[in-house]
C-alpha cells in the first residue's frame, strides 16, 4: 500500500474520530432550542434561564415546551403563522412530535398558543384559556420576561397533574377551581344576609297596612258596578326560536383539521 495514501486514511480516521467525540462530549449542540427568541427580546442571561426551565418542564413527559418571539407576521393570522413554524422546524418531542408552543408577535402585538400531538391531550381548552388570562396581562405591561417564566411554569404544573393524575387538568378536576365551603358561603351567605336585613327593615315600615279579605275591599268607595259581563276576544301567541346552545364545560381539547389544538389567539 502507498505509504501516502495509508497516512491520509489514518488522517481521516482520526479527524472522524474527533468529530464523533465532539458531538458525543456536546449532546446538548444537538437538541433544538426551547425558547426561541426570534426578536431578539432578552439578554444571555434571561434566555439562558428561561431555557432551562422548559427543559425542566418538559423533561420527562415527552412533550416539548416552546415559547417563541418573532417581529412580524405580516398578514398571515397568528394561529396559521405558528403551525407553519412548528411544522416547518420539526418541533415536537418524539414520534407523535408532541408539544406546545406560545408566540408572540411584537411587531403586530398578536400572540397565540398552539398544541400538537400528546400536547393536544395534556393541555385542554380550559387549561389553555388559564393559561393565556395569566400570560397576557404580563405581556400587555411590558414584563415579557415574566410572562415567558410564567407560562413556563403554568405548562410544568399542567404536564406534572396529567402525569400523576393519569388524565389531564380540566374543569372538573381543577383542583383550584372550585368555590370550596368557604367561597360558597361568601357567594351564597352574604347575599342572603344582606336580604333579609332590608327585608325585615322594609317589614318594620309597614305598621300601618292592614290585610283585607274581600275584593270589595279594594274597590273605591262609591264605586258600583251595574253589570258584570267576560267575553272572549282572541288569543295571542307568540312564537320565538330558540336555537341548540352548545354544551357548556363539555371539556377537553377541540382540534382543526390539521390535528393542532391551542387557541385563536389575540393581541396585547
Amino acid at each position: 500500500m502507498n505509504p501516502h495514501t495509508h497516512c491520509l486514511r489514518s488522517l481521516c480516521a482520526f479527524l472522524a474520530a474527533l468529530v464523533l467525540a465532539a458531538c458525543l462530549a456536546c449532546p446538548a449542540l444537538a437538541d433544538a432550542p426551547l425558547v426561541r427568541d426570534e426578536y431578539g427580546l432578552f439578554d444571555a442571561d434571561t434566555l439562558a434561564q428561561l431555557e432551562s426551565s422548559a427543559e425542566d418542564a418538559s423533561a420527562g413527559h415527552d412533550c416539548d415546551v416552546y415559547f417563541l418571539t418573532v417581529n412580524s407576521i405580516g398578514d398571515t393570522d397568528q394561529r396559521a403563522y405558528a403551525k407553519n413554524y412548528y411544522v416547518q422546524n420539526d418541533l415536537g418531542s418524539g414520534n407523535g412530535k408532541s408539544g406546545i408552543l406560545f408566540m408572540i408577535a411584537l411587531g403586530s402585538r398578536k400572540y397565540v398558543t398552539i398544541t400538537y400531538g400528546g400536547g393536544v391531550t395534556a393541555f385542554t381548552d380550559y387549561r389553555i384559556e388559564q393559561l393565556e388570562d395569566e400570560v397576557v396581562p404580563l405581556l400587555s405591561d411590558g414584563d415579557y420576561a415574566d410572562a415567558a417564566q410564567t407560562y413556563i411554569d403554568l405548562c410544568a404544573s399542567t404536564l406534572d397533574f396529567y402525569a400523576e393524575n393519569g388524565e389531564p387538568l380540566d374543569y372538573d378536576n381543577d383542583p383550584d377551581g372550585g368555590l370550596g365551603l368557604i367561597g360558597i358561603l361568601i357567594v351564597v351567605g352574604i347575599p342572603m344576609l344582606i336580604a333579609a336585613v332590608v327585608c325585615g327593615i322594609l317589614y318594620s315600615r309597614m305598621k300601618t297596612a292592614q290585610l283585607k279579605t274581600e275584593a270589595d275591599d279594594y274597590i273605591g268607595a262609591g264605586l258600583k258596578l251595574r253589570v258584570k259581563t267576560d267575553r272572549y276576544t282572541h288569543t295571542d301567541r307568540v312564537e320565538v326560536y330558540d336555537p341548540p346552545q352548545p354544551e357548556s364545560d363539555s371539556g377537553g381539547s377541540t382540534t382543526d383539521s390539521d390535528g393542532f389544538g391551542g387557541s385563536s389567539g389575540g393581541s396585547f
